[in-house]
């Protein structure tokens, strides 16, 4: 009880107005950065201690791994052990807890797989093949699927509405899914929600008991809720009312999961008693950030209105940087971010760069590789999407669930063993005709007559091996397993001979991380109690759980895979009309305000400084073939006033980044950013100093120099090239012309035409 006084004097009155309601349903409206995981997990922790509710009777719901585990570390300073009672974790993992405990009264076994998104993908491709219809893309049909499963629609819902040739195809395909699916006994991502769901509303014993169990129900980020997700709340909070959310509706930006902030908004609606808070003190970004983000967000005109107060100084304006290209866009960010090494005293740990697409990130690796900056990349190849690391949790799911025809047919001719294509037509002819299932037949003790001596040899050796290993599982750890598996399988001897040595080591190495990180969550504990939870736990991670967050490196990943995350400095780069805002958006008002607020949520990601870049063009495919394509600036810059921000002009190089005062811009466009930024006059504002640029440089006078002023060993300036050294000047004809060598060793000497292509005298 000790604690409490302490906890409660941390929070600020809306806070504390928060954590302090524990009776009926709660809806707390919390903008960027105001501590709305604090007050969740106060809430708890108050709940707790104060009011004596068992910890078994709190559930809290999260929407990544990264955050349940975070939330946890937080309730356990707060509460200590008590927290390993409460159910704690992200909607799809408490979901599946409940199907493993009680999914038999829906007809589904304890020991179901979990399909990814590689997984439906291959079954839908197989259907589509066996039912003739690979004129359509899987992809497209698996995501059609999983929406229509969003909006709780079953396969015969879908053929009744359906009025494209695409609709009937998705129908059909989406029947035969279902019923594989359950055959298989094995459950994708959206039916771990939407099953859990059917358990409560057809089981009246189910739902009191899990009524009862989650008496006070906590969800965070509420406004990224689907449809599902929203019933299955308003399900268990059905009895005792004690439903508490925290979302911010300015932040909802997963639209195209069939996400909306309307649940949020409904939920006042379904309760209509709810106590309504608001948080509007932001503890995270300066003045200026929060002000720019207020004025672009104000814009968009579906939102619950708040005003965010900045808690901290207004700080450095926000820099704006228009790059002739990507490569050079790329270029300044690191030319940026040596510099605040350099002279500020950063971190590579402290700076995010952040874009729209995943395939932007291209431009900014190899910059970063060439220069030697560390970075790491958010939603990359995924560790375990890896082929050889698929390949080795195929075998190991089979070990559970004999069911998995998906698994069986990835590995039964892996290594090759004469298993091929006629041999599984031959076995899925008989299966059919026995009516069993391929994997049944193919795993379970039973008689195979439609195959010759060979295949059958081949067929009975699989089967014996997998049994072998089953009887090891209460002998072996999860690492001795996998290490089996490749020994005894022959996996790792046919990598060495078809990958060649180097490849095939680096693919040995990735299986060898896969058996640490078993390791690290299960020891040695035996296979047969841990092998389930190890698979279900790699099921459900996201691309934010596989990251590495430690040591010193840069960040790359999109604003989607920005949300919940914060750094002192974050480029928002690629903000162009078309790409960000993206051109999809365009001819919908709904799909737009999204993009607004995807923006919003890029410059609240930022606690101290931020960088807006964009490019003058961007090579894109066209008609004929690559190339590069004039683009203009996001109206989003434009949304913030100008008072609010520093444009700089200059060459981003290898050596460091050479700033230019353009006379064209006006003076308002230049005031001091506030950082380290060099006076270049009293009158000029102030850019950015470069690195390795020469001192004083561009002090003087701007105006581009005359061929007749220039003279062999000045030191100039080229807008495009950076700085140099004149070697000489020649008339040709009635023109002159002037050969620089400039410093950047990457361009070298250059002839140019001083009137098509300006110098300035800087010596």
């Amino acid at each position: 009880m000790g604690i409490l006084p302490k906890f409660l004097d941390e929070l600020d009155e809306q806070q504390r107005t928060a954590v302090l309601t524990t009776n009926g349903p709660v809806i707390v409206f919390a903008g960027a950065g105001s501590g709305k995981t604090r007050v969740l997990t106060y809430r708890v922790a108050y709940l707790t201690y104060a009011i004596g509710v068992p910890p078994s009777f709190i559930i809290a719901v999260t929407f990544t791994n990264k955050a349940a585990e975070e939330m946890k570390e937080r309730l356990h300073k707060l509460v200590g052990n008590a927290c390993e009672h409460m159910w704690i974790g992200t909607f799809h993992a408490i979901c599946a807890r409940m199907l493993r405990m009680h999914g038999a009264r829906i007809g589904l076994k304890s020991n179901f797989v979990i399909f990814d998104e590689d997984d439906q993908t291959t079954l839908i491709k197989r259907i589509m093949r066996e039912l003739k219809l690979e004129g359509y893309s899987p992809i497209a049909v698996r995501e059609a699927i999983s929406n229509s499963k969003v909006n709780m629609l079953k396969p015969a819902d879908l053929a009744e509405r359906a009025q494209t040739p695409f609709e009937n195809v998705v129908a059909t395909v989406y029947e035969r899914y279902e019923a594989t699916l359950r055959l298989s006994n094995a459950v994708d991502f959206d039916d771990l929600l939407l099953l859990a769901l059917r358990m409560l509303q057809e089981d009246e014993g189910i739902l009191r008991y899990y009524s009862q169990r989650f008496q006070y129900i906590h969800v965070d980020e509420y406004q990224d809720v689907n449809m599902l997700q929203h019933e299955l709340v308003c399900t268990l909070s059905s009895l005792h009312r004690n439903v508490f959310v925290v979302g911010d509706d300015d932040q909802a930006i997963y639209g195209w999961r069939m996400a909306s902030a309307k649940f949020m908004l409904e939920l006042k609606e379904r309760f209509k008693d709810a106590k309504i808070v608001t948080l509007e003190k932001n503890y995270r970004s300066t003045g200026t950030i929060l002000e720019a983000a207020h004025h672009v967000i104000q814009n968009n005109r579906i939102r619950h209105e708040k005003s965010l107060q900045a808690t901290r100084e207004k700080g450095y304006k926000i820099v704006v940087y228009e790059a002739p290209d990507e490569n050079k866009e790329a270029l300044f960010v690191a030319n940026m971010i040596r510099e605040l090494i350099s002279q500020c005293g950063k971190r590579y740990s402290d700076f995010a760069v952040m874009y729209r697409v995943n395939a932007q990130s291209r431009p900014f690796e190899e910059a970063f590789a060439f220069i030697g900056i560390p970075y790491r990349v958010v939603g990359a190849m995924r560790f375990y999407e890896r082929r050889e690391i698929k390949d080795i949790l195929a075998f190991m799911r089979l070990l559970l669930n004999m069911d998995d025809e998906v698994s069986l047919l990835r590995v039964i001719n892996l290594p090759p063993r004469g298993i091929g294509d006629g041999t599984i037509r031959a076995l899925r002819a008989e299966a059919n005709s026995v009516g069993m299932p391929l994997s049944r037949l193919v795993l379970e003790d039973v008689q195979i007559k439609s195959l010759s001596k060979r295949q059958l040899d081949a067929v009975l050796d699989f089967r014996g091996m997998l049994r072998q290993w089953r009887w090891h599982l209460d002998k072996l750890s999860i690492p001795q397993l996998i290490q089996l598996i490749v020994d005894e399988s022959g996996y790792g001897q046919m990598l060495l001979h078809t990958e060649g040595e180097m490849q095939a080591r680096e693919r040995l190495a990735n299986i060898e991380q896969l058996a640490v990180a078993a390791q690290r969550a299960f020891g040695d504990e035996p296979a047969s109690k841990t092998l389930q939870p190890f698979l279900e736990q790699i099921a459900l991670m996201t691309p934010q759980d596989e990251v590495s967050w430690e040591g010193e490196a840069v960040t790359l990943l999109t604003v989607h895979s920005a949300k919940g995350l914060e750094f002192p400095v974050v480029f928002v780069v690629g903000l162009e009309e078309g790409l960000f805002p993206h051109s999809r958006s365009m001819n919908n008002d709904e799909e737009f305000e999204e993009e607004r607020r995807l923006f919003y949520v890029a410059l609240t990601r930022a606690k101290d400084m931020v960088f807006l870049t964009s490019v003058a063009k961007r090579i894109r495919k066209g008609s004929n073939g690559y190339t590069y394509y004039l683009q203009k600036a996001s109206r989003f810059i434009d949304e913030i006033p100008d008072k609010l921000k520093c444009y700089i002009y200059g060459e981003p190089t290898i050596r460091g980044f050479i700033p230019v005062f353009q006379p064209t811009v006006t003076l308002h466009h230049l005031q001091s950013a506030g950082l380290d930024f060099r006076t270049i006059s009293s009158d000029a504002g102030a850019v950015l100093g470069g690195i390795d640029s020469p001192s004083g440089a561009l002090a003087g006078d701007s105006r581009s120099s005359s061929v007749s002023e220039l003279t062999v060993g000045d030191r100039v300036f080229h807008a495009k090239f950076g700085t140099g050294v004149v070697k000489a000047v020649e008339r040709v004809g009635n023109k002159r012309h002037v050969y620089v060598l400039f410093d950047d060793p990457t361009i070298g000497e250059k002839c140019l035409a001083p009137e098509y292509a300006p110098l300035k005298k800087l010596t």
